[in-house]
């Protein structure tokens, strides 16, 4: 009917005794939705395996902390957070091309392994018979399969410390296969990736630390020959240590030469009055004169060799501050080099820890077990997902049917109720036009005419 009239507003009671009376309908969405759920269950929903790999540091790692304590390493990278560059940087590794061909060819070894458990071993023989037999057979069979392996697994951070590993297939033997193969191979990987950049650090600190220490052995021969040439007045650089060498060198000349004075004196005394042959040179006042002649010849030569040596200081003096300076620049030289090579037999030792705590930074507690191995989303969540989307479906049909009526104004709103009039030009009615909550339709004779005249008077 088109006829619009006021009915009472329904309360509570009455629309649970309306929802009650069609609870057929509500059995009959939920056994529907169930089936279909099952349906759903049984073909589409994944089993999902999961593992983690623990990040060891110095707060949960003895050698991860003695590496750190006892060989100063760096903090910002023993010790990464969640969401920091370093596990960051892992996990899109983990994501790479690179990795998922090193699971594919870990796959076929680790199936082959006794040491997988028999769900494991089915999970194999699945992969193989639907999907390895068949790599050889087309090129772009492989690819297709690295995108299933990138599909189905999946990495992220799930603690600070940890980096949850899990795979979503079909097949739970092939989740929990797959789980545990992906784990091992990234733990292998992560390993060996942090210990080539390692390696690399040490080959260029070890290229480095060879050429400081053959640039100090150089340097060293060629400070030493400057300092140990012959003749060299180089160790004597300090001019108070050259002016008590000339001094030493003047007084002993001095020295010898009063004595050799005091014996020519003594000589000339012992010949007065000796006529020549009259003794021998052997024994007596001859052989006195002799020895003191001896004596006076043999502190000439040594007067010589100091006087020698006196003028070779003179005309080397003149080339000593470059020869100082030469000596000064290798030892500095000398001092670089050595600092060097200290800094870097540090560093090495560093990379040595750093090595030990990379052979335990990584660790997977417990592999994927089958009773761990469940479907992505359980039957009893369907199943409570059903009598929801049930309950919904029948609320709209009832709504639908039975409350909705655009012919039906209820009690309690009728007071807002504000009927239009088309034909009036009244400001009140326009204004209260604009205050409409709801619109009731006209019928097709235009009942409202009265009421409206009603408004317009």
């Amino acid at each position: 009917m088109n006829d619009q009239h006021i009915e009472p507003e329904l309360s509570v009671g009455e629309i649970m005794k309306l929802y009650l009376s069609h609870w057929r309908m509500f059995v009959f969405f939920t056994a529907v939705l169930f089936a279909i759920s099952i349906v759903v269950y049984a073909i589409k929903i994944p089993y999902v395996a999961t593992t983690s790999i623990i990040f060891n540091d110095s707060q949960n790692s003895p050698v991860q902390a003695f590496s750190a304590q006892f060989f100063g390493l760096s903090k910002s990278v023993q010790e990464s957070k969640k969401g920091s560059s370093l596990l960051s940087k892992h996990i899109e590794y983990l994501k790479t091309r690179e990795f998922f061909e090193a699971v594919l060819a870990k796959i076929p070894e680790r199936g082959e392994s006794t040491a997988i458990t028999l769900e494991e071993r089915q999970g194999f023989v699945i992969l193989k018979e639907k999907y390895l037999d068949h790599l050889n057979e087309a090129p772009e069979n492989k690819i297709i399969f690295l995108q299933k392996l990138d599909k189905w697994t999946r990495a992220q951070l799930d603690a600070d410390f940890e980096i949850k590993i899990s795979a979503a297939t079909p097949s739970r033997p092939v989740s929990l296969f797959l789980v545990n193969t992906v784990t091992e191979v990234a733990d292998d990987l992560l390993k060996k990736r942090e210990m080539h950049e390692i390696s690399r650090v040490e080959d260029f600190m070890k290229t480095q630390k060879a050429d400081a220490d053959e640039k100090l052995m150089a340097v060293g021969k060629e400070l030493a020959s400057l300092q140990t040439k012959d003749g060299s007045i180089l160790p004597l650089v300090s001019k108070d240590k050259i002016g008590d060498y000339v001094s030493d060198l003047l007084v002993r000349g001095n020295e010898i030469k009063l004595k050799m004075a005091e014996n020519k004196k003594l000589i000339e005394y012992l010949n007065k009055g000796r006529s020549a042959g009259s003794d021998s040179t052997m024994y007596g006042v001859g052989g006195k004169v002799e020895a003191l002649k001896i004596e006076n010849s043999l502190l000439s030569d040594k007067l010589s060799q100091i006087q020698y040596s006196i003028d070779r200081v003179k005309a080397e003096s003149k080339q000593l501050p470059f020869q100082a300076q030469m000596a000064e620049d290798l030892k500095k030289k000398s001092e670089l080099e050595f600092t060097r090579y200290k800094e870097l037999s540090t560093a090495l030792a560093k990379l040595e820890a750093q090595k030990l705590s990379i052979g335990s930074r990584f660790e997977v507690l417990e592999a994927a077990r089958w009773e761990t191995t469940l479907p992505q989303i359980g039957l009893m969540s369907l199943a409570l997902l059903s009598i929801l989307l049930s309950q919904f479906m029948g609320s709209l049909i009832i709504y639908f049917r039975y409350l909705w009526n655009p012919n039906v104004v209820i009690a309690q709103a009728s007071r807002n109720l504000v009927i239009f009039d088309n034909h009036s030009m009244d400001p009140r009615v326009i204004i209260e036009n604009s205050k409409i909550k709801f619109s009731v339709k006209q019928s097709k004779n235009e009942f409202l005419t009265g009421p409206s005249s009603e408004l317009n008077q």
